[in-house]
């Protein structure tokens, strides 16, 4: 998950996508910090569910879908999540502490700021 206008991203493992898995990890998300008012998504599986549908409706978030197969809508997210895939496989080969590349990750965007 990424806030766009600090660009901090909050990285969380997940087991699986099932809507509900999400939902989980969205809660924990929001008790640290806060619930957001919109969410933009690509409107993948979990987010199109009936289950998630109804959690953004009780929680008082208003769900905005990007177009499929036109990744630029959402790039700063798309961007994030290339960064990250770089980062990690630079932690798988390299042998890295995941959480000194995220730290690095974090900190690089807030100099940005």
């Amino acid at each position: 998950m990424i806030d766009y206008l600090s660009k901090y991203v909050e990285l969380k493992p997940l087991n699986s996508t099932t809507a509900q898995s999400v939902i989980t990890v969205m809660k924990s998300i929001y008790a640290t910090h806060g619930i957001p008012e919109d969410l933009v998504s690509d409107g993948g599986p979990p987010f199109n569910s009936n289950l998630m549908t109804n959690f953004f409706r009780e929680w008082g978030i208003k769900h905005h879908v990007t177009p499929p197969h036109f990744p630029r809508a959402n790039g700063q997210i798309e961007r994030a999540v290339q960064t990250i895939k770089n980062s990690l496989t630079k932690v798988a080969d390299e042998g890295k502490d995941l959480y000194v590349v995220l730290l690095d990750y974090r900190i690089q965007t807030a100099k940005d700021m």
